[in-house]
């Protein structure tokens, strides 16, 4: 199976880089194909969208490779820390330049979409200052975000949510024994 990872935390230490290489080597471990998007690295830096005319728009090759890299995946994974009840505005980024018409979807002549990405799935693993609970009840806009918006409308099923909470709550050892917990559970997944 291949399987994209697609990151984005500013700092190369941050959990989400710990759980992207986590998730990835217990699939390699099964023999899958794995690449890794960290879209706080230099290779991956594009200029926002911009353009008079979306039609005569001319997509970067950073962009083409993000579409590239969707059309590949069997399974799209997505890890990033909950800023303000969202993934970071980069992630956002990275969804507009990739799920575009005739990549991700299309308008038939009699209006409907047609989804194009059907048959591929996609996780959700996230983490946040606050307890987890509160973030899968209160904070719905990031699972409306994913599961409806973006990959649901692009006929991707999301088939696991996961997020690990109070990172800013513990410190040293219960802190590290909390995220190895996590760990353990993703790879699992």
């Amino acid at each position: 199976m291949n399987i994209l990872i697609v990151t984005a935390h500013p700092s190369p230490l941050g959990d989400t880089h710990t759980i992207a290489k986590t998730y990835a080597d217990a699939m390699l471990a099964k023999n899958n194909s794995v690449q890794i998007i960290d879209l706080y690295a230099d290779e991956y830096k594009v200029e926002p969208l911009k353009f008079t005319n979306i039609r005569e728009f001319v997509p970067s090759k950073v962009q083409l490779k993000f579409q590239e890299q969707i059309t590949w995946a069997n399974e799209i994974v997505v890890v990033h820390p909950i800023w303000w009840g969202v993934p970071p505005s980069i992630m956002k980024s990275w969804a507009e330049l990739t799920f575009w018409p005739r990549v991700a979807y299309r308008y038939l002549p009699t209006g409907k979409v047609e989804k194009m990405l059907v048959g591929k799935t996609a996780k959700i693993f996230a983490t946040c200052g606050g307890p987890s609970w509160y973030y899968y009840f209160i904070f719905m806009p990031l699972r409306s975000f994913w599961e409806i918006c973006l990959f649901g409308f692009s006929g991707i099923d999301v088939t696991d949510v996961k997020i690990c909470g109070n990172l800013d709550k513990w410190k040293d050892e219960k802190r590290a024994n909390h995220l190895q917990n996590f760990l353990k559970k993703i790879k699992n997944s």
